[in-house]
């Protein structure tokens, strides 16, 4: 079963950042790390942009996602709340080129693709349409692992198709795999069909932007 922290909004997460020791920390952002589950990246099993120049980890947390990504990216840049970032700059296990917790910051940038790996899940529905528009005008690309209902009720991938601002390239039904701690495909239903259903499983997605401004960084 893949799990992540069932907690709920910004004040949570800063709560969370603030108040936690290290080990609970990473307990809450990766449910089952105190018992055993390693802090290590989920690969996607979807194809990903890869040899790209800028990468945004979107919620990055304390770093879980940057081994992986700086092996795809030449550059890669992590947002988070401020507490977060003040934890990661600590604990995560390799550096990356940039840490902000300044979203009009980090949107002004141009990016070849916005990892979001267990995040929009826990970000209230209007914050959430607001950084979903924002990642489709700052990149070109965007990938989502996301739990399909969110801590306040609303499909993910519904408010993702509502935007209308993506194309789906890609999109697929994971899970934890208990003896390997990866990702595991377990099937690849229509983004239309996971739009409209009702299930709590986990899914991740690639989308295109279908803004066609010219993007220079």
């Amino acid at each position: 079963m893949l799990t992540s922290a069932p907690v709920h909004g910004i004040t949570e997460w800063q709560s969370v950042a603030i108040d936690s020791d290290a080990d609970d920390l990473r307990e809450y952002i990766l449910t089952g790390y105190k018992s055993g589950k390693p802090f290590t990246p989920y690969i996607p099993t979807i194809p990903v942009p890869s040899a790209i120049d800028w990468v945004l980890d979107f919620g990055c947390g304390v770093g879980r996602n940057f081994p992986y990504l700086k092996s795809i990216a030449r550059h890669v840049m992590g947002f988070d709340l401020p507490p977060m970032v003040v934890r990661c700059r600590a604990l995560a296990s390799a550096p990356v080129d940039l840490l902000s917790d300044d979203w009009a910051s980090v949107s002004a940038r141009r990016f070849d693709m916005v990892f979001a790996a267990l995040v929009l899940q826990h970000v209230e529905p209007d914050a959430c349409r607001m950084y979903l528009a924002d990642f489709a005008r700052i990149a070109s690309v965007t990938y989502l692992l996301t739990r399909l209902q969110s801590d306040f009720g609303e499909n993910v991938m519904a408010i993702v198709s509502d935007s209308r601002l993506f194309e789906v390239e890609a999109c697929a039904e994971v899970e934890h795999d208990a003896s390997t701690h990866t990702l595991r495909q377990v099937g690849q239903p229509s983004f239309t069909a996971i739009s409209r259903a009702t299930d709590n499983r986990h899914y991740e997605v690639r989308l295109r932007s279908k803004l066609t401004a010219t993007q220079t960084r």
